[in-house]
């Protein structure tokens, strides 16, 4: 139905007018199948006030002008975006129709106001179907647009969004969010499929946004970045604090690059803590293989026990087998080593140095003849013979060692080290000194080997409540399910 119309006939001949106010109209629209994208079944229900000549048409839509569409579907890459259910509310929206511009129609339409957009559900393979809201502004012809404003989603996740139609058919959107807290991560774990389910943020700021860009052929490229002041969480069994810097990611074509700059942590603790963390670097990898890249280093270091661990400066090729990153150990104190180890008695002193080649496989961490020993002029070592009889089983053979080393002033210490994809470490431990009260102090030198299952043994630190109470009570968590998973496997065994 259309009412209200006037129809004004100008005496001069100076074209025609069309006024058209308070006009409800109702209409089927029709399908769109362009470009890779699906518009299907959708319906108009506005209340337009129009005025139009020789030369233009300007339609004010007022409240309650709405459009509905069943589907809306973007299948041009390789993975397929599905708004379902979606409504589209035009009011305070004016389409103005510009008959004497040059060019096709996205040239002459363009469109100013204030929309609202709600889609009851949103898929695709890097979000948690759900519902969202977006409340904005739309400006500028269809073929040049701009759309700005707000995104929610029904978990609470709050983004700023701008979504350009560029002349030439490119499209680029982009995206930004300020994370706060506890709710915020929930809100944003909530929202991505891909968030780390063992990843929370307790307190701090986490500014991240993201671009993406769409050109007239299909070609897909993307970058984001993330501001951190001061993040504290956990992850995993590790809990980190005082993390501050910028995150900047990249990908073109199959390639990732991710830049860190100026990244500090004040610490770091999966059990045994790392401090004053200082990290600049670059990493390039092909997405379908990301343990595979390149790691430029600029600057990498941290406090460790009293001494220092650092990465030099260089660039390390992690593809292949050889692909390793030395880690250097300088001035570790063995004394604070001794004291955070889970076990009475223990007792040292001395600094340690040396350097270790970490490489990354798909099982995990590894290293390959590690290299360790005691600077100048060494030390002393105590070890209580109970966990050195345990360490070396029941070898009367090593009677001497146990003895000697229950209070040990070493003047070498050296030693090689390796660690498995299963997590046991290795140490072949040389020592080059005496015990005054065994065999009146003569020299001594002993060749110990030496294993400890390092899963287990943070996790012995971490219930120790050394890490924090997420941790430890995380780590409780897990044990618990082993422990029924085992019970269930011992009831299912005929």
């Amino acid at each position: 139905m259309v009412g209200g119309m006037v129809l004004l006939w100008p005496v001069a001949a100076l074209g025609w007018s069309l006024e058209v106010e308070q006009g409800r109209i109702g209409m089927a629209l029709p399908d769109i199948h362009a470009g890779g994208w699906e518009v299907t079944g959708s319906k108009a229900d506005v209340l337009p006030s129009i005025t139009a000549s020789g030369e233009s048409a300007v339609i004010d839509f007022t409240p309650t002008s709405m459009v509905v569409t069943d589907r809306l579907a973007y299948t041009g890459s390789g993975q397929t975006l599905v708004l379902e259910d979606l409504r589209t509310n035009l009011s305070n929206v004016t389409l103005t129709l510009d008959y004497a511009a040059p060019g096709g129609w996205p040239e002459r339409i363009s469109v100013n106001g204030d929309v609202r957009i709600e889609a009851s559900r949103v898929e695709h393979p890097q979000l948690i179907p759900r519902s969202w809201t977006f409340q904005g502004s739309v400006e500028g012809r269809l073929a040049d647009l701009r759309v700005d404003g707000t995104l929610v989603s029904s978990a609470g996740l709050e983004a700023e969004l701008v979504v350009r139609l560029h002349p030439g058919g490119a499209v680029s959107v982009s995206v930004s969010s300020l994370l706060e807290g506890q709710e915020d991560v929930r809100a944003l774990a909530g929202t991505f499929s891909g968030w780390p389910e063992l990843l929370t943020m307790d307190s701090g700021t986490a500014r991240v946004s993201a671009e993406l860009s769409l050109g007239p052929e299909g070609k897909l490229e993307a970058s984001g970045s993330a501001d951190l002041e001061k993040v504290t969480g956990v992850y995993n069994r590790t809990a980190f604090s005082g993390v501050t810097g910028g995150l900047l990611a990249s990908l073109a074509g199959d390639r990732l690059t991710v830049r860190l700059r100026d990244l500090t942590a004040e610490q770091l603790n999966p059990g045994i803590p790392v401090n004053a963390i200082r990290f600049t670097g670059d990493y390039t990898a092909p997405v379908a293989k990301l343990l595979q890249g390149r790691l430029e280093v600029q600057q990498a270091r941290a406090r460790f026990l009293e001494g220092t661990l650092r990465i030099p400066p260089g660039v390390y090729d992690l593809g292949g087998d050889s692909g390793q990153i030395p880690v250097e150990l300088q001035s570790v104190s063995l004394g604070r080593l001794m004291e955070v180890y889970p076990a009475e008695g223990l007792e040292g002193s001395g600094l340690l140095s040396g350097r270790i080649p970490i490489s990354f496989g798909p099982g995990g961490v590894q290293v390959a003849q590690g290299q360790i020993s005691a600077q100048s002029p060494g030390g002393r070592l105590q070890l209580p013979a109970e966990k050195l009889q345990a360490m070396m089983g029941d070898n009367q053979a090593m009677d001497v060692v146990v003895k000697a080393l229950q209070n040990f002033h070493y003047s070498v210490l050296s030693s090689t080290l390796d660690y498995d994809e299963t997590g046991k470490l290795t140490l072949d431990l040389r020592l080059e000194g005496k015990n005054p009260e065994l065999r009146e102090g003569q020299p001594v030198v002993l060749n110990v080997n030496l294993e400890e299952d390092i899963p287990a043994l943070l996790t012995s630190l971490q219930l120790s409540g050394r890490v924090n109470e997420a941790v430890t009570e995380r780590v409780r968590t897990l044990l618990q399910g082993r422990g029924q998973e085992q019970e269930s496997g011992k009831e299912a065994v005929p």
